[in-house]
C-alpha cells in the first residue's frame, strides 16, 4: 500500500495545525481511520512519514506557484499571487512549526539548503524578467536583495525569540514581503502592488 494524496493532506494538516511534537503514529492512524500497523507498512517510520509528506507538499507547492505565474500578466502579479497563497498557509501554521522542523530534521538540512539554492536562482531570473517588464527598478542589487529576503525569512522562523509576543506569523510575513516588494518596485510595479493590495482588502 502506498500513500495517496488524502493521506498526505491529512498528515500535513496535522503537522501545520498542531506541530510536530504532538504528531504520533497512533494519532495519525486514528485520524486516517486505519491501524498503526498499516501506517507503518506505508511509511516504515515516523521520520520517513514526515519526510515523504513534506517532499510531496513541496512538489505540490511548486506546481501551485508555477500555475500562479502562468496565469499572471507580469512578475509583480505572480509574486503577489504566491504571497497570497503562502499567507493562507502561514495563517494556519502552529507557532512552533519551524523550530520543531529544525530540531527534528537536522540530518536532512542539506535538502532545504538545496531548495534555497534553487529559490535564489529562480528569484534572480524573476528579477531580470521584472526589469524587462518595467515592474522592478533596474538600479537595485538583486543579488543582495535576494539574500536579505532569505535572512528575513529565517528570522520569521524564529519569531518567538525575536519578536514581541503579540505579533503573529502573518503579521511578520506581511511586513517582510510587502516591504521587500515596495523596495524594488518601479512606479509601474508600485501601481500594480497598490491596486492588488487594495482589491484584497476590499475583498
Amino acid at each position: 500500500m502506498e500513500a495517496n494524496i488524502e493521506i498526505f493532506d491529512t498528515i500535513i494538516r496535522m503537522i501545520t495545525e498542531n506541530g510536530l511534537k504532538s504528531l504520533t503514529m497512533d494519532r495519525v492512524a486514528a485520524t486516517l481511520g486505519m491501524s498503526k500497523r498499516t501506517l507503518y507498512e506505508i511509511f516504515g517510520s515516523k521520520a520517513c512519514m514526515i519526510q515523504q509528506t513534506l517532499a510531496h507538499y513541496h512538489r505540490e507547492h511548486i506546481k501551485r506557484c508555477d500555475a500562479i505565474f502562468a496565469h499572471s500578466d507580469n512578475v509583480m502579479e505572480g509574486i503577489l499571487g504566491v504571497y497570497r497563497h503562502m499567507r493562507n498557509i502561514i495563517a494556519k501554521l502552529h507557532t512552533d512549526f519551524f523550530r520543531d522542523m529544525d530540531e527534528a530534521f537536522a540530518d536532512v538540512k542539506h535538502q532545504y539548503e538545496d531548495f534555497e539554492d534553487k529559490r535564489h536562482k529562480h528569484f534572480l531570473e524573476m528579477f531580470q524578467r521584472g526589469i524587462a517588464e518595467g515592474v522592478f527598478r533596474p538600479d537595485v542589487n538583486f543579488l543582495v536583495q535576494s539574500k536579505m529576503l532569505h535572512v528575513q525569512m529565517e528570522a520569521l522562523k524564529r519569531m518567538e525569540e525575536l519578536f514581541p509576543k503579540d505579533l503573529t506569523l502573518v503579521d511578520v510575513y506581511d511586513s517582510i514581503i510587502i516591504g521587500f516588494l515596495r523596495s524594488i518596485a518601479s512606479p509601474k510595479g508600485m501601481e500594480i502592488l497598490d491596486r492588488i493590495r487594495h482589491a484584497d482588502s476590499e475583498g
